[in-house]
């Protein structure tokens, strides 16, 4: 949990202060994210490999749209796709870790449920992760690509669950985390359809 919550902090504070940098120079940074995802997985246990890094990253991901607009909204949105991107490639490490980690020691299948919704939600990562490249965004249509993002909430879903299910003793800390995301969200979807209620109310039947 703390790990997860410096985490957080950290990729607050040089989101808000660093967003141009990170936007100019995110080549850089994915580089300097799949040589330390390299190393960490080599690597017995570290914070990469355990999943503590890539959560904090999809935590950051997935506040910054359901927040109040703010400047600290304004600048995380603004780099949303390399946060997430980073984080992918954290939390692709993490899964590959687990499933060569369950296959050397012979228990792919009969691992927990948890395992294999978390192998879920890589999996769903992943075209996702692609088309937030520039790039391949440019080449999907603005309403498809839209589309394919919604599997993001489904992304969502099976993280949370996934946590939840291990019933460590950061399942309290889990629980608000993703609680505190869904009441948030239905929040935001409540008001963004009273105001389409308003706007549908204002416009005056032909005659």
């Amino acid at each position: 949990m703390t790990i997860t919550l410096v985490g957080i902090l950290l990729i607050l504070g040089f989101g808000f202060f660093l967003y141009k940098p990170i936007r100019k120079y995110h080549d850089y940074l994915y580089l300097a994210a799949v040589i330390a995802s390299i190393v960490s997985f080599t690597l017995e246990t570290t914070i990469i490999n355990m999943g503590y890094l890539g959560l904090s990253f999809f935590i950051v991901v997935m506040f910054v749209t359901v927040l109040e607009k703010s400047e600290i909204k304004k600048r995380l949105m603004g780099i949303r796709a390399e946060l997430a991107i980073i984080g992918s490639i954290f939390a692709i490490t993490h899964g590959l870790k687990f499933i060569v980690f369950s296959i050397d020691f012979n228990f792919f299948w009969e691992a927990p449920l948890y395992f294999y919704i978390g192998i879920a939600s890589v999996v769903i990562m992943l075209p996702l992760t692609i088309t937030s490249f520039m790039m391949i965004r440019k080449t999907i249509k603005g309403k498809t690509w839209k589309k394919l993002h919604q599997l993001s909430y489904l992304f969502y879903v099976l993280v949370g669950v996934h946590l939840i299910l291990i019933q460590n003793d950061r399942l309290w800390f889990y629980s608000v985390i993703f609680g505190a995301y869904v009441l948030m969200k239905g929040w935001e979807l409540i008001q963004k359809s009273r105001k389409d209620s308003k706007q549908i109310g204002k416009i005056k039947p032909a005659v």
